[in-house]
């Protein structure tokens, strides 16, 4: 395979492997939400005592959260025509609240912001070499 052939095929796969990026971020956020529907008390000391936070309700938004990313890599995923946009207004909110309980699941927290920014760069990447693909050339003498 010569270097014409491998880049032509790589911004092809760009899309499939955002898609996959997207539903394992999106599962996992599910997942780990889902359990703490369940058991979403937590213990923090502070210098004026011992308090329980409950995150029932957080846990919730984060749920569906994570399912509409789930639904937007699967979007990506059978190359629907909005699937881009679609992917960025899901992850998006999906970061903020990944990075406002980052305080109660930090390492999952880095990881799935991880897979989810690599997703949208891969994304941004793919929509832009499309479009630049789309638009006439200028210059050319007709």
């Amino acid at each position: 395979m010569d270097v014409t052939e491998r880049s032509a095929a790589g911004p092809a796969r760009q899309p499939l492997l955002a898609a996959a990026l997207l539903t394992a971020a999106g599962l996992v956020d599910a997942v780990s939400a889902w359990a703490h529907t369940r058991h979403g008390r937590f213990a923090v000391a502070t210098a004026d005592g011992v308090y329980q936070v409950d995150l029932g309700a957080w846990a919730w938004v984060h749920l569906a959260v994570g399912g509409a990313v789930v639904l937007a890599g699967l979007a990506v995923l059978g190359r629907r025509r909005r699937a881009v946009p679609l992917a960025f207004c899901c992850v998006l909110p999906a970061i903020v609240v990944d990075l406002l309980l980052f305080p109660y699941a930090p390492v999952r927290a880095v990881i799935v912001v991880a897979l989810d920014g690599a997703a949208l760069r891969l994304l941004a990447r793919h929509h832009r070499s499309t479009r630049a693909e789309d638009q006439p050339r200028r210059g050319a003498a007709g």
